[in-house]
């Protein structure tokens, strides 16, 4: 694979990496650095304490590569002041992140980076990706956003944010996304007590300060296997409830957001939830429950859900579509007008391929 270096003129990359215990996937998600054809000008790997092999896969990783740094801690901090620490250490004009479970495509930094150099004021770059399984395999091809930015790339100005934000949301996948490191600076970095929304909160005030581009191709794996950071947290109803409350409050405080997003952003939030869960293996009546609870909802949500579950596959169609009536998430005639651009999307790169 030919390999393409920074110019002296170019803008620098830093990738960072924060871990816990997931040893069993990082060759994966360090493989896939390994392999961009545009590599990243330093890689900083933040392991919070794990008890499994990490540090040694990540020793092995590290050790003939002058430009790649591991910081260990003596206890477990949490993803978010690992990322804080990461932005701190790092001299690069651009930061992104990837998770320890997740993978990028070997073109993603070689395609960010030169929308970077053309839109140097941006305050992010990002671009779609794939749903993965535990094993790198799914039974369908599942690209993520779900609604689109756009039916093509193409840069975002602020306003142009918050009209996409009064039809659609979740844009900015945390895997696939680049952030301009003085912007994010500017903005205070990742606000620890949001926790795993911290990231994407950010990356939507980023958005709305300095605008976007927005990559419409897939270049990254976001692997879902029942123990991410992110969805043990969207999927408890209590600590849904409080983070929705502190960003609700927060968006409430600031100018930057559309009139009535916070009710948006709670209604968006608690459908991705419940979404979730009713994908999810447990016995229908625990995923009706759990499912309600996300909701907000009260005893007829859960027996309707779980009468709906009873009947399987298409149950659980059912129980998608009450949901989304319910919620209400986005607009459904742009979604379907968007079907097209995203099957050219899916079509235009081959499915994951372990590194």
């Amino acid at each position: 694979m030919t390999r393409m270096t920074a110019s002296p003129a170019a803008p620098t990359v830093t990738l960072v990496v924060p871990n816990f215990n997931h040893a069993h996937y990082l060759p994966e998600s360090l493989g896939s650095i390994v392999n961009q054809t545009r590599a990243p000008d330093r890689v900083i790997i933040i392991d919070d304490c794990s008890t499994d092999d990490s540090v040694a896969v990540i020793s092995r990783f590290a050790a003939d590569r002058p430009s790649w740094r591991l910081v260990r801690h003596d206890t477990n901090q949490g993803v978010v002041r690992g990322q804080n620490e990461a932005l701190a250490a790092a001299e690069t004009e651009w930061i992104g992140f990837l998770g320890a479970d997740d993978a990028l495509h070997p073109t993603y930094l070689e395609k960010a980076m030169a929308q970077a150099a053309h839109h140097p004021d941006a305050g992010l770059i990002f671009a779609c990706c794939e749903i993965i399984g535990p094993d790198g395999h799914s039974g369908r091809r599942m690209l993520r956003p779900v609604m689109l930015p756009g039916p093509a790339s193409t840069m975002l100005t602020p306003a142009d944010v918050r009209r996409i934000l009064r039809v659609g949301d979740n844009y900015f996948s945390g895997t696939t996304s680049l952030y301009r490191r003085s912007a994010l600076q500017a903005l205070g970095s990742f606000d620890v007590k949001l926790g795993s929304f911290s990231d994407a909160f950010l990356a939507r005030r980023l958005a709305l300060t300095y605008g976007c581009y927005f990559i419409a191709e897939a270049l990254g794996y976001w692997r879902i296997h029942g123990q991410n950071y992110s969805t043990a947290t969207a999927t408890d109803p209590v600590s849904l409830d409080a983070k929705l409350a502190e960003i609700g409050a927060l968006i409430a405080g600031s100018e930057l957001f559309p009139d009535g997003y916070g009710a948006l952003f709670a209604r968006r939030n608690r459908f991705g939830a419940a979404r979730m869960v009713l994908g999810g293996e447990t016995p229908p009546a625990a995923r009706a429950a759990r499912a309600s609870a996300l909701l907000d909802g009260n005893a007829l949500d859960a027996r309707l859900l779980r009468a709906m579950l009873s009947f399987g596959a298409v149950g659980r169609l059912a129980a998608l579509a009450w949901i989304t009536l319910r919620t209400r998430p986005m607009s459904l005639t742009r979604l379907l007008a968007q079907t097209g651009a995203r099957r050219s999307i899916v079509s235009a790169t081959s499915g994951y391929r372990a590194p």
